[in-house]
């Protein structure tokens, strides 16, 4: 059993570790807030050009745009892994990972080829050993950039229609609100314009294009592809301000349940102490008599 002097630098020790953790609680709270405003901004925004992909492939009829058809037995993919650069944000990674591995048991002996990129140094921490990695794009997650999310997004749509690629996927944490973060593994290549939002004044009759689906597809198309990426570059950030938000709360009130029990067996020890050394005084002057 340890001693009263012991249980002080235990104490000591853990009260410091809460402060820590309490901090870093309060950090990601404040930047939980500014992410959620501008995710919620952007999601508005992707809804919108959406709606205008969905408007041009109606425009061209009965013919469909090819970039926008599913091609036959797919051999190649491609996949672009959303995760986060730090840890001690719970199973914010840990679930992605899981979700992603169970995709590769599912789904990697279909492919020919399949490759990945990497936002964030987590998931590439977990998959650069089991797939075949195409790029890593270091510092992309902690500060969202629309700049980067456009031209990561160019690059991915170069690919996918040079034919590189029959399937493009985006492995991420979807925000479902600060205490919930859903792990997908969704396609974004070829987009389906039946899913696509619709405009909010929903469908019309007729639409003319100019100067033409044929030439206005592909442009709005690698433009939704660079905002999806952004969304969830936001929403990777707003969930991992929130998982990490929940976690050191946690952790606090577990730093704060051991401070209590070590106070009390503090206390214990020095009671224990102060009776063991009252016993020696009292045999001691026994003894003299």
């Amino acid at each position: 059993m340890a001693n009263f002097r012991e249980y002080n630098v235990r104490i000591q020790r853990l009260q410091n570790m809460r402060r820590v953790t309490l901090a870093m609680k309060m950090l990601s709270t404040t930047k939980l807030a500014r992410a959620q405003e501008t995710m919620a901004r952007a999601q508005a925004f992707v809804r919108e050009w959406g709606g205008l992909v969905r408007l041009a492939s109606r425009a061209g009829g009965s013919i469909r745009h090819p970039l926008l058809v599913p091609r036959a037995a797919p051999e190649s993919a491609f996949v672009l892994m959303v995760s986060s650069d730090m840890g001690l944000c719970g199973g914010f990674n840990n679930n992605l990972n899981r979700a992603v591995s169970g995709w590769l048991d599912a789904n990697q002996a279909k492919y020919r080829i399949l490759r990945f990129s990497f936002c964030g140094r987590k998931g590439h921490q977990f998959a650069r050993d089991r797939v075949e990695v195409r790029s890593f794009y270091e510092n992309s997650v902690r500060r969202p950039d629309l700049k980067l999310a456009l031209a990561i997004g160019r690059e991915v749509f170069a690919t996918y229609a040079e034919g590189k690629y029959d399937e493009v996927y985006v492995a991420r944490n979807r925000y479902a609100g600060p205490l919930s973060q859903e792990p997908v593994v969704e396609r974004i290549l070829p987009a389906d314009p039946d899913v696509l939002p619709a405009p909010p004044e929903g469908e019309a009759p007729f639409v003319l294009v100019e100067p033409g689906p044929a030439r206005q597809i592909p442009q709005l198309l690698e433009r939704y592809v660079g905002y999806r990426l952004f969304e969830a570059l936001l929403e990777n950030a707003s969930g991992e301000h929130a998982a990490r938000m929940a976690a050191m709360d946690s952790a606090s009130k577990n730093i704060s349940a051991l401070v209590d029990t070590y106070t009390l067996l503090r206390n214990r020890a020095r009671q224990a102490s102060i009776t063991t050394e009252l016993i020696e005084v009292v045999s001691g002057a026994e003894a003299l008599r």
